[in-house]
């Protein structure tokens, strides 16, 4: 059963998880992720190993979103952007561990995503502190991601394309990004809808809602956004 106690835990899941940082080194695709120490090192001979075996899917730099927690006895780990494995799209699906408690989820919609995050595993040298706080694993995560905003928001914009840059300094979408970039344009949408193109080919609309009676409408198709309209 994991250690951390039930007030601790779903303070973390209501402000961690979710929560968008900035990697700071590389990380691999696969279930083992990068492991870390609740003193701060990395074992990064396991990580060049896992890239080398399955590949990297997480650069310096990349801005990635908390998508699942799952406590332990004496580890927590994080989901980062889905995680490494393949499954169904992660935007449809957060999960949130409660160790010996099992897993949750909501109802999962669309097709069988191919993976594109990575995960990180935080170990403690005993057990998990029982009243260990967001603030406090902010700290612990340090070495691997940077949750400073201010930070974060500059490395992953100067990590775009050129064209997206200026978008995202506008707070506009653009055709051709994937939803984490639209996420640091514009946020997080107001509605989400799945549905189909005039094709008959499956794509999700985001809705925002802007002052006045502006509404924008973004669609994605295979995560990648298609089609912008302003109404």
């Amino acid at each position: 059963m994991a250690q951390a106690s039930r007030d601790a835990r779903f303070k973390i899941l209501g402000t961690v998880i979710a929560e968008q940082a900035a990697a700071r080194i590389q990380m691999p695709f696969g279930t083992e992720g990068v492991e870390l120490s609740d003193t701060g090192t990395i074992d990064q001979a396991k990580v060049q190993q896992q890239i080398k075996k399955n590949g990297q899917s997480i650069d310096a730099g990349r801005i990635v979103t908390i998508t699942a927690i799952e406590f332990n006895d004496n580890s927590i780990e994080f989901e980062l952007d889905g995680g490494g494995k393949n499954k169904k799209a992660w935007y449809d699906r957060i999960e949130v561990g409660m160790g010996g408690s099992g897993r949750t989820s909501p109802v999962s919609r669309g097709d069988e995503s191919k993976a594109k995050g990575s995960k990180i595993v935080l170990r403690f040298a005993k057990k998990v502190p029982p009243e260990i706080t967001p603030d406090q694993l902010h700290a612990l995560l340090d070495p691997v991601l940077d949750f400073n905003k201010r930070n974060f928001m500059q490395t992953g914009i100067e990590a775009l394309p050129t064209e997206f840059q200026d978008a995202v300094k506008a707070k506009k979408a653009s055709i051709g990004m994937d939803k984490g970039t639209v996420i640091m344009a514009m946020g997080r949408p107001d509605k989400k809808f799945n549905d189909k193109d005039e094709m008959g080919s499956a794509q999700e609309t985001w809705l925002y809602s802007g002052k006045g009676m502006r509404t924008t409408f973004v669609w994605f198709q295979n995560e990648i956004v298609v089609k912008i309209a302003e109404y």
